[in-house]
């Protein structure tokens, strides 16, 4: 039997860690936050920090909800 491990995510290199969280959506940038459990959302999409443009791979949430249209 082997030991095969998991890579580990990337981490942030910004001072101090993940300084703002964006996502993608439809063409749209949408500002994001940690969350203690994955949202809809965040199953789908990847979040990024916005200033080393590392993959955030835990669960967000946005920090506005989208408008919706009428």
């Amino acid at each position: 039997m082997t030991n095969h491990s998991e890579p580990s995510p990337p981490a942030c290199t910004c001072l101090p860690p993940w300084p703002a969280l964006t996502t993608v959506i439809e063409g749209v940038i949408h500002p994001v936050v940690p969350a203690p459990a994955h949202t809809p959302a965040s199953a789908l999409y990847l979040a990024h920090c916005t200033g080393c443009g590392t993959v955030y791979t835990g669960p967000w949430k946005r920090l506005t909800p989208a408008p919706r249209a009428a």
